[in-house]
Parts: C-alpha cells; sequence; structure tokens
C-alpha cells in the first residue's frame, strides 16, 4: 500500500472558515500527533516519494513545527511545502525562521479582496490583515526558486470579488495563483448556500482569468473537472492531489480526454446538482 506524500501534522486552527473541509467531528476529536510519530510517517513517505506536504488544519501552530521542517529537508525531498492560512507569517521572525529551514513550497490561502469577506469566511476579525502581512513577508524573504502560491477557494460568499483579489495579489507580488473550487466535503459545506453550480462557477472564473493568462502570473484551476469549464480553460484543470474514495464516474467520464488525470466528481456534489451541467 503506497503511503500519502500529504501528511497531516496539526489537528487546530486559529481560523474557523465557513466553508471547511475538516471542521467535522472527526478531525476535531483526533489525538495530536507526536514528533516521533510524525517523523516516521515522513520517512515512510520518502520510501515512496520524493515531495511532501504538511498541512493542518493549520500546521504553523506546532510549537515543534520548524523541527519537522528540518527533518524533513534532511531527508533529501525535491519538494518540501505546506499549506497554511498564512497568519503565522506575519511574523517576521517566523517567517525567516521557516523558510531558512530550505522548505521550497508554501501555498497560502486568502479568501477574499477585503477584510469584511475574508474575515467573514474565517470567522476571525484581523485574519486579513494577518495574511497579506504574511504574504508580504514571504515574497520579501523567499529565495527565487521557492515557489509561493496563494490558493483563492471560491463559494457563493466571495466569488464575486475573485476579479478584485486577483488584482490585489499581482500588486503584492504573487505570481502563482491556484482558484479552488470548495467542494462539500464537511457538515458546514454540503449546502448550495456555500458550494455553487461547478459549471455556472467555472464559466465564470474563466471569464475573470482569460485576459491574464498571458501575463506575469500562471494560474491553475483546482478541483474544477474538466467537464464544468469551457473548452479553452480545460488545459488549465488540476486534480487535488489527495485522492478521495467519495469520488464516483459518471457516464459523461468514459468519453473525457482527461478520464486518466480525473478522479470523478464527489458523490456530495451530485447530490446537491446532479450531473447534467457537465459538457465536454
Amino acid at each position: 500500500m503506497s503511503t500519502s506524500p500529504y501528511i497531516y501534522i496539526g489537528y487546530h486552527c486559529n481560523n474557523n472558515c465557513s466553508f471547511c473541509s475538516e471542521a467535522d467531528e472527526y478531525f476535531e476529536n483526533l489525538k495530536e500527533k507526536t514528533l516521533a510519530q510524525i517523523k516516521k510517517e515522513i520517512i515512510l513517505a520518502r520510501k515512496d516519494h520524493d515531495i511532501v506536504n504538511f498541512m493542518g488544519r493549520e500546521p504553523t501552530l506546532r510549537k515543534d513545527f520548524l523541527k519537522i521542517l528540518n527533518f524533513a529537508v534532511g531527508l533529501g525531498f525535491k519538494q518540501v511545502g505546506m499549506t497554511t492560512n498564512g497568519r503565522m507569517f506575519s511574523y517576521g521572525k517566523f517567517a525567516r525562521q521557516t523558510l531558512d529551514t530550505g522548505i521550497n513550497q508554501i501555498g497560502i490561502s486568502l479568501a477574499g479582496a477585503t477584510a469584511k469577506t475574508h474575515d467573514k469566511i474565517t470567522g476571525v476579525p484581523g485574519s486579513f490583515k494577518q495574511t497579506l502581512a504574511g504574504i508580504r513577508n514571504i515574497v520579501a524573504f523567499k529565495k527565487p526558486e521557492t515557489s509561493f502560491l496563494v490558493n483563492i477557494p471560491l463559494s457563493r460568499f466571495n466569488y464575486l470579488e475573485l476579479e478584485q483579489t486577483i488584482e490585489l495579489l499581482e500588486g503584492l507580488g504573487v505570481k502563482e495563483i491556484n482558484i479552488l473550487f470548495i467542494a462539500p466535503l464537511s457538515k458546514r459545506s454540503r449546502s448550495q448556500r456555500v458550494v455553487m453550480n461547478m459549471r455556472e462557477l467555472g464559466e465564470y472564473v474563466f471569464k475573470i482569468i482569460k485576459p491574464r493568462l498571458n501575463g506575469s502570473i500562471k494560474f491553475l484551476l483546482i478541483e474544477f473537472l474538466p467537464c464544468s469549464l469551457p473548452k479553452e480553460a480545460q488545459r488549465y484543470f488540476f486534480p487535488c492531489l489527495e485522492k478521495n474514495p467519495e469520488k464516483v464516474r459518471i457516464p459523461l467520464c468514459k468519453k473525457c480526454d482527461y478520464r486518466d488525470k480525473c478522479d470523478g466528481v464527489l458523490g456530495s456534489y451530485l447530490n446537491l446538482y446532479g450531473d447534467k451541467d457537465f459538457k465536454i
């Protein structure tokens, strides 16, 4: 059985996002892993993979976070990365120490172009200000070869700010942007109040990014299925690398050119919208 290069190292978070896919009781009641347990997982991952990515809920809250990064870098992975809400990076010392470990891929999530939107989604006043400060510090302190991307998770609460969010990030010097389709993965997100119709949102997103595709920013559309996107947008599709056993095939999959790269659609999404809007 193959191991995963995605390692959860913390089950606590300093945000409380309205779309969070890791907010159900399963995550809330898990016991914190010890450093020894995490090192064992990293060693096992190294046998099968040349990348490793540390995830949370919020991984930077661990007191031994830097020890974990240093251990992973020492094992010779080609890429050591992490996913974070970026708030701890607002502290310059922490940002420098983290980048000094040799980590070479960081992904930060930004949920809106304004404090009003972002802070409402995260449930934490001031989180927008801290995340922007974290983005500025990473851009200022990182080495040129370090990949730094910002994830924009889109839901019904923030999609209309997509263009302004991109403009904000461009002004901050961000060169890689992933636009994420928020999937109905948790009790709080299994609702049309949060999750949008993928086809409608995919068409809207491509209308926003199309004029920018030859610019300085690299875009990827994460978890937007190819059959939810206009033809010319499908090459920007990127599947979530974490496999989800709840994904199923629909009849359209048999005819799709992307069937070897795409794992299908979540059953929980089909429960909300069905498959009638998917096209190839």
